[in-house]
């Protein structure tokens, strides 16, 4: 007679037993206990799930099973983008661990209903997490009123909610063409073959999802005027790395112009590779202070572009560029921007040097 083979007991297993009571409450109480032969993190679903029983006992157990895991297992979980989202919003509930709760603010699958609520009640650290989430925000205007709405607001917390909310919300009309730039969005990220940025995509990948108030692109203060950019900026803060890989390989002048100065090396270079990019905006690339020092190389690296005397003269006067990307082309330099070079106090002193060099090397061959 065969039997059944023995599979381990999951939350997703258990979690709809208790709901449907078919265990009896001794057993239940047990389970709060962190009695169960669980793996962790299934357990803290499980905990974390009876945290919210109408029976207090039984919650008052659960929360405090859950208090004797240990704190590196909860912060993974916290972290884990692969939880489901109900019980995410369950430890959300049960926890009052503020390092938990700041890495369930920045789980980007936590929604957005669930952070508002806490932030009617969150007291200290939080606030600041909660207010600096500029992502969440722009998406859920809601969760700056409930931060309004909390007592304990600090000031400094009360400040900086406010000052979002005059930023991105009081002036509404620039919100308004959001769902016009989305749908142009969509229509860049139209069929356009990937193989050229496929080694790009798949470091994208692996690379850990960026926390959610992390802001890896800034506008200027005249952009912010701008109702398209500010619109696109503000959509771009939830595309995930490998939306924005491929929206810097595909997007028209503006998005390339504006995800070139991205700080994350990954979206700048598809930015360098997208086949649209002119002469004209290399040009105007080649010159900007506020890109990273890779953009540079690569232009430097890249003789269709080089090879222009005026795209490799701005090179050479941008700061920001690798010196060993600059001082092959002083070399190349004609006498007028050599005398330009050296005495150009704000390109690095070795570039000055080389050019004074060489400056002074030709005039006494002439002289």
């Amino acid at each position: 007679m065969s039997t059944a083979p023995f599979t381990e007991p999951t939350a997703a297993a258990v979690i709809p037993l208790i709901e449907a009571g078919t265990y009896p409450r001794d057993v239940v109480m047990t389970i709060a206990q962190g009695y169960l032969p669980l793996p962790q993190e299934e357990l803290i679903s499980v905990l974390a799930y009876l945290s919210a029983s109408n029976d207090r006992e039984v919650g008052a157990l659960a929360r405090t099973a859950l208090g004797e895991i240990p704190t590196r297992v909860v912060l993974d979980y916290a972290a884990n983008e692969g939880i489901p989202v109900e019980r995410l919003v369950d430890l959300m509930n049960a926890t009052s661990d503020s390092p938990v709760l700041e890495l369930l603010i920045r789980n980007r699958t936590v929604p957005d209903s669930a952070v508002t609520e806490l932030a009617r009640r969150a007291e200290g650290r939080l606030q600041e997490v909660i207010v600096i989430n500029q992502a969440r925000i722009l998406r859920a205007p809601q969760i700056l009123d409930a931060l309004l709405e909390n007592p304990a607001l600090s000031a400094d917390a009360k400040r900086r909610a406010l000052e979002t909310r005059e930023e991105f919300f009081d002036k509404r009309a620039r919100m308004q063409p959001m769902e016009a730039v989305v749908a142009e969005l969509e229509e860049e990220l139209a069929d356009i073959p990937l193989e050229p940025i496929a080694d790009l995509l798949e470091r994208a990948a692996a690379e850990p999802p960026p926390e959610a108030a992390e802001q890896t692109l800034s506008l200027l203060e005249g952009e912010k005027k701008d109702t398209r950019k500010f619109a696109i900026w503000a959509k771009l803060q939830y595309l995930s790395v490998s939306e924005k890989v491929q929206l810097s390989f595909k997007g028209d002048r503006m998005l390339r112009m504006l995800l070139v100065r991205d700080r994350n090396r990954l979206i700048c270079t598809a930015v360098m590779r997208n086949p649209r990019i002119t002469e004209t905006e290399i040009e105007s690339i080649a010159g900007m202070r506020n890109v990273e020092p890779e953009v540079l190389r690569l232009i430097g690296a890249k003789k269709d572009w080089s090879g222009k005397y005026n795209i490799m003269l701005i090179l050479c006067k941008n700061p920001k560029t690798p010196v060993g990307v600059v001082l092959p082309f002083i070399n190349r330099l004609i006498l007028r921007d050599l005398k330009g070079l050296k005495d150009d106090k704000g390109v690095q002193q070795v570039v000055r040097e080389m050019a004074k060099k060489l400056y002074l090397s030709r005039t006494q061959k002439t002289g």
